[in-house]
């Protein structure tokens, strides 16, 4: 791996991960090389967020560090000031069985339905059970009375249609996971042995609900011809039928035979239309449930436009006032440094240098104000992202601008391919190490700074962030208490941690984590082969 390259100097080469040491163009740092141990690597973010330390990594507190946070330790260097990294939390992955723990419990709502929905199908086998055994007693009791329309052929087919029937009534276990199998199953077996219907028709309630199509309505009429037959059947076995009965309790077999073409479709229609009647109206339950959840679901959408709407109005409205306010004020200010930069080149240097730094940072404030202005108009992601200008090859800038300031600045940098990493995080770090920076000169004047950042794909990016903080220090400003939560929460979108503390040793520190994501590649672009 090619060592990355900050700006167009080749004294800005930091190596990979592992490799040779850098050597960083600061006071305190020049000529001095903080090499990280060959073959070693900072190690990967475990569940806490943090990087586990390489076992070489444990050597003493530098001075730098007189008092070390808990749960910290240093790197190793040679000749110069230690970086301070996390070796918080476990390095060995997690064991034993995932826990339950943080697992949404199921709704009331839902176990109630579960409850019923298991009680109604234990009633509705327990009755398939023993209306299965129906027939065979029936032809076996048309039999003994010497009934002429049965003999102990049907009686015979019937025995078996009743196995075959308790076999399908166990089957409605499944009636909702495949109606359309346990139904015809269930009318195959009625319309061809003596057999009872009522698995049939308990299938096709589960069919009128939960399907849709003409194999529904094709369904529909085997359970109707099913019933057909079996009333048929049932009329043979006279005096134990139940079709018979319809005629009266000691009706003959001829009267009831003769009786057939108005009577069948008659039986026909009273076991059929409770069953279908039954299915129509869950089907048209449930289509108004799914219309309800339909209802609320576009209420929902069109609360969220109208509240993306609204909050894009303000955005535009702050965007304008940025805009009209300051952003002509950075203009205005940046006029008149440049002016006082050319008046006075001749008269005095040290006023034009600082009249030309005034400019430049009014200029780059001038810039990031325009593209907040650009966000705010058109939040998209990709404009985010295109106009997140800076990156890790503007730290040594920052750093460069940190040492020209009172105190100075300690830094150690090892990155592994820092062009390869997305803008997002690298816009992230480096705004984290600005602020950070600006906190650090506005709370403890004076004092010097110590920085650490490492990392590379595989272990993200390690900021630590210190510097003493005597009693008696007065802030240069005061800011609005804003700096450490905008901090924290530019890591967190990112999937980083980031804390900030002050030791027993007066010593403030900020530990941040960033992970590290590849950047994306646009669409219709390949990707290069490794």
């Amino acid at each position: 791996m090619s060592p990355a390259v900050w700006g167009d100097s080749p004294r800005y080469s930091l190596p990979p991960l592992g490799g040779r040491g850098a050597r960083l163009p600061c006071p305190t740092m020049k000529g001095m090389t903080s090499p990280l141990p060959p073959g070693s690597h900072p190690g990967a973010p475990n569940t806490q967020g943090y990087v586990p330390p390489h076992p070489g990594f444990g050597a003493p507190a530098h001075d730098a560090f007189p008092t070390l946070p808990p749960g910290y330790a240093t790197l190793p260097a040679q000749g110069g000031q230690p970086a301070l990294i996390s070796v918080r939390g476990s390095t060995q992955a997690p064991t034993g069985a995932p826990s339950r723990q943080g697992q949404p419990a199921r709704a009331p709502g839902r176990q109630f339905r579960r409850i019923r929905r298991g009680t109604a199908t234990t009633t509705w086998v327990w009755v398939s059970l023993f209306f299965a055994l129906t027939p065979v007693v029936q032809h076996s009791g048309g039999v003994e009375a010497g009934a002429p329309g049965t003999n102990a052929v049907i009686t015979a087919a019937a025995g078996i249609s009743a196995f075959l029937a308790v076999g399908l009534s166990i089957l409605l276990i499944w009636r909702f996971r495949y109606p359309f199998l346990v139904t015809a199953l269930g009318a195959g077996l009625a319309i061809l042995l003596p057999a009872t219907p009522l698995p049939a028709l308990i299938g096709l309630v589960s069919v009128l609900r939960f399907r849709r199509g003409k194999w529904v309505w094709i369904l529909t009429a085997a359970v109707t011809l099913a019933c057909t037959v079996s009333a048929y059947w049932d009329s043979r076995a006279v005096p134990t039928s139940l079709t018979a009965s319809f005629l009266g309790r000691d009706a003959p077999y001829a009267e009831v035979q003769a009786a057939l073409p108005w009577l069948l479709p008659a039986v026909t229609l009273v076991m059929v239309l409770p069953f279908v009647s039954a299915g129509l109206v869950l089907r048209a339950r449930t289509e108004r449930d799914v219309a309800l959840t339909e209802v609320v679901d576009t209420r929902g959408r069109a609360a969220t436009l109208s509240d993306e709407v609204t909050r894009q109005r303000e955005r535009q409205e702050v965007a304008r006032e940025i805009h009209d306010t300051l952003a002509s004020r950075l203009s205005t200010l940046s006029l008149h440094a440049g002016a006082l930069e050319v008046n006075a080149r001749e008269s005095d240097a040290a006023l034009a240098g600082a009249a030309s730094v005034v400019r430049e940072s009014a200029q780059r404030s001038l810039d990031d104000l325009r593209h907040v202005v650009d966000v705010l108009r058109d939040p998209s992601p990709g404009t985010r992202v295109a106009g997140g200008r800076t990156s890790l090859a503007d730290l040594p800038d920052l750093i460069e601008a940190a040492e020209a300031l009172p105190g100075g600045i300690v830094s150690n940098v090892f990155l592994s391919d820092a062009a390869g990493c997305d803008p997002r995080v690298a816009h992230a770090c480096y705004r984290i190490v600005q602020e950070a920076l600006a906190n650090a000169r506005r709370h403890a004047p004076g004092q010097t700074v110590s920085l650490s950042l490492r990392g590379g794909p595989g272990s993200g990016l390690t900021l630590t962030l210190t510097n003493p903080c005597p009693a008696g220090l007065t802030p240069t400003s005061v800011g609005g208490g804003h700096g450490i939560t905008g901090m924290t929460e530019r890591a967190q979108l990112l999937g980083g941690t980031l804390t900030a503390r002050t030791d027993d040793g007066g010593v403030f520190g900020i530990f941040a984590w960033l992970p590290w994501i590849p950047p994306e590649v646009p669409a219709g672009q390949a990707t290069p082969a490794p």
